[in-house]
C-alpha cells in the first residue's frame, strides 16, 4: 500500500471483513499438533492452582506470537511495558496476516508454546485444554471491573463463547458507527447526530433531495453487511446477535428482529438512499466517494479515522449508530485488535498475565489510541489523550458510550468459517438487487450457518 494510514484501514479491515471468515473454523487444526507437538493438555495445566501478581526481579523471557498486521501496536506495548518491567523481555513472532489463521493453532498446539498468544477462536482453544482459564487472574488483578462487553467475547463454557471462563484479554478494539460529513450536514439541517431512527432516515430523505448520496454504502466485498447488522444490533439487542455469533443453541436471526433490519436495507436501497453502483462499490471506491463531498454518512469503523482526518481534516465527525429502539444503547460491531491468550503450557504465566493486565493500563490505554486502536479499560480511567476536533476524538468518545452500555457486539461474519463467502457476501448482493425478499435473505443465511454449524 502506498502509506501507512491506507496499510493499516486495509489490514485492520481484512481482519474485520475478509480474514477472520475463517477464525471460527479452526477446532480441527488446534487438535492437530506442531512437530514434536501435543494436541492434549492435562486440566491442571490449563486451570492453575496458585496464581500471583508478583513477577520477582528473576530474568524472564516471554515469546509473544501475533499477526504482522499488529506489529507496530504490539513493539510499542512491549516496549512500554519492559521499560516498566526491566527483567523482562518479550521477543515476538509475526505471520502474515493472511496465515495466522492456519498457524495461530498450530502454535498453540506446540509442546514448547509461545507464552502470549493471538487468540482467534476461544472455543477451539479450549476443547483440549490449550489455554490457560484466566479466571484466578482476573479475580487478583480486578479485571472483572471492566465493562462485560469487552470481556464476553474472550468468555467460553461448553463449547459455546460469550459467558463462562475467561481465556483472553484484548491490547484495543475495533469500533463501527457512521462517519457523516460535517458541511453536508448542516446543509441538511443536522446540527448534532441523530439518536433515532426517525431522525436518521429524514436526514437521509433531505439529502436525497438535494442530489446527494445519503449513505456510502459499499458491497462487492460484503460492506453492504455493515448497515444490516448495525440495525440488527439494535432491533434484536447486542446479547442475541453475539450468542448468534458465539454459535449459542438455538441462536437465529430467522426471526422479526432480522426480517425487520432486512426489510429497512431494502427499503433503502428502493428509497435511492445507496449509490446507484452499490454492489460494484469497493471500500476504495467508497473512500473516493465519501471525501468527493457526496456522500452525508459512511457507515464503516475506526480504521479509516486517520485516513478521513488526513483526506478531509476538521471535516468528518463519528457517532454510534441510533436506536431503532426505546431501551435500547447503543450498539457496534467491536472486535479485538488482538486478543492474548496464554497457553497452558507455558512456563511463564505470572509474568505472561502481568502484560495482560497491562493492556488496559493508563499508558497502554493511550498506546492503543495512538495505533488508532479504542481503549480497553474502566470509563473512570484517565482519556487518553487525542487531537481534539479529529474524527478519532469523536470515535473514542463513541466506544466509550457503546462499552458502558454493553453494546459491544461481534462481527455477524465470524460466526462460522464459512458464513462470509457462503451466505453474507452472495445473499446481501441479492438482497441489494432487489433479487430476493428480506425474508428471503436472513432464511437463507440462517440455513447456511445451521448447516455449517451441522444442525
Amino acid at each position: 500500500m502506498p502509506s501507512a494510514a491506507q496499510h493499516h484501514r486495509s489490514t485492520t479491515t481484512r481482519r474485520a471483513l475478509v480474514a477472520a471468515v475463517g477464525a471460527l473454523g479452526v477446532g480441527a487444526l488446534a487438535a492437530c499438533s506442531a512437530p514434536g507437538g501435543s494436541a492434549g493438555v492435562s486440566s491442571s495445566q490449563a486451570v492453575p492452582s496458585a496464581v500471583s501478581t508478583s513477577i520477582g526481579t528473576d530474568p524472564v523471557t516471554l515469546e509473544l506470537y501475533d499477526g504482522q498486521g499488529l506489529k507496530p501496536l504490539d513493539d510499542a506495548l512491549i516496549a512500554a511495558f519492559t521499560k516498566k518491567y526491566p527483567n523482562v523481555t518479550i521477543t515476538p513472532t509475526y505471520d502474515p496476516d493472511n496465515v495466522t489463521t492456519q498457524n495461530q493453532p498450530r502454535q498453540l498446539a506446540s509442546a514448547t508454546p509461545p507464552d502470549l498468544v493471538r487468540v482467534i477462536s476461544v472455543t477451539a482453544g479450549t476443547k483440549n485444554n490449550l489455554l490457560t482459564n484466566l479466571d484466578k487472574y482476573a479475580e487478583a488483578y480486578g479485571w472483572d471491573a471492566l465493562p462485560a462487553s469487552q470481556l464476553a467475547q474472550f468468555r467460553a463454557e461448553n463449547g459455546v463463547a460469550g459467558s463462562g471462563s475467561l481465556y483472553a484479554k484484548a491490547s484495543g478494539f475495533t469500533m463501527t458507527g457512521l462517519y457523516y460529513n460535517k458541511s453536508l450536514a448542516t446543509k441538511v439541517g443536522m446540527s448534532t447526530p441523530p439518536t433515532t431512527l426517525a431522525e436518521l432516515t429524514g436526514y437521509m430523505d433531505k439529502a436525497k433531495a438535494q442530489g446527494l448520496t445519503p449513505m456510502v454504502v459499499h458491497n462487492k466485498e460484503g460492506g453492504g453487511v455493515f448497515p444490516f447488522q448495525l440495525l440488527l444490533n439494535t432491533l434484536m439487542g447486542p446479547e442475541k446477535v453475539s450468542q448468534w455469533v458465539f454459535n449459542a443453541p438455538d441462536a437465529t436471526i430467522d426471526d422479526p428482529a432480522g426480517v425487520e433490519a432486512a426489510t429497512t436495507v431494502a427499503q433503502w436501497q428502493k428509497a435511492g438512499y445507496f449509490p446507484e453502483s452499490v454492489n460494484a462499490l469497493d471500500a476504495t471506491a467508497a473512500d473516493a466517494l465519501f471525501a468527493s463531498n457526496k456522500g452525508l454518512f459512511f457507515p464503516w469503523g475506526n480504521w479509516d479515522a486517520a485516513n478521513l482526518d488526513k483526506t478531509m481534516p476538521n471535516q468528518v465527525g463519528f457517532f454510534p449508530f441510533p436506536s431503532a429502539k426505546d431501551g435500547v444503547g447503543p450498539a457496534a460491531m467491536s472486535d479485538a485488535a488482538t486478543a492474548f491468550g496464554i497457553p497452558a503450557k507455558s512456563q511463564h504465566k505470572d509474568a505472561a498475565a502481568a502484560f495482560l493486565n497491562f493492556l488496559s493500563s493508563d499508558e497502554a490505554r493511550q498506546i492503543a489510541v495512538d495505533a488508532g486502536f479504542m481503549p480497553t479499560g474502566t470509563s473512570d480511567q484517565q482519556a487518553p489523550t487525542v487531537k481534539d476536533g479529529s474524527v478519532l476524538a469523536d470515535v473514542t468518545t463513541a466506544f466509550s458510550a457503546v462499552s458502558e452500555a454493553g453494546g459491544q457486539v461481534p462481527f455477524v461474519q465470524n460466526a462460522t468459517a464459512g458464513i462470509n463467502n457462503r451466505a453474507w457476501n452472495p445473499e446481501s448482493q441479492l438482497l441489494y438487487a432487489g433479487r430476493e425478499t428480506p425474508q428471503q435473505f436472513v432464511t437463507n443465511v440462517q440455513a447456511k450457518y445451521d448447516e455449517e454449524l451441522q444442525r
